[in-house]
C-alpha cells in the first residue's frame, strides 16, 4: 500500500499518491470525489435559497436597520450610516451581487 507523506491526515485530490492510497484503502479502482461535488452543491443551493435583492429592496433595508441603530440612542449618525452600509455589503456578498455606487 503506498502512503502520501506530504499529506498525512487529509487526502489531497490532486495528488496522485493521495489518490492511490484511498484506491487501496476502500478496495476499489475508482476514486469517488463526492464530498467535493457535494459540497459545490451545497453552495450552489444555499446561493439559490435567498430572495431576490434589489436595489429597491436593498434601500429599504438600509433604511430600517439605520433606524435601528438611532433609535438604540448611544451611536452617531454617522457610525449607524457606515454600519447599516456593511450590513447592506455583506448581503450583497452572499448573494454574489456588486454592491451599488451609494453603498
Amino acid at each position: 500500500m503506498t502512503k502520501c507523506n506530504d499529506h498525512r491526515f487529509f487526502f489531497d485530490w490532486s495528488c496522485h499518491i493521495c489518490k492511490e492510497e484511498y484506491k487501496s484503502l476502500k478496495g476499489t479502482n475508482e476514486v469517488h470525489i463526492e464530498n467535493q461535488n457535494k459540497t459545490n452543491i451545497e453552495k450552489d443551493i444555499k446561493l439559490k435559497s435567498y430572495k431576490e435583492f434589489n436595489e429597491e429592496r436593498a434601500k429599504k433595508l438600509f433604511e430600517e436597520i439605520f433606524l435601528q441603530y438611532l433609535k438604540k440612542g448611544h451611536m452617531s449618525e454617522e457610525e449607524s450610516i457606515k454600519r447599516s452600509k456593511i450590513i447592506i455589503r455583506r448581503q450583497c456578498e452572499i448573494r454574489g451581487i456588486k454592491p451599488w455606487s451609494w453603498i
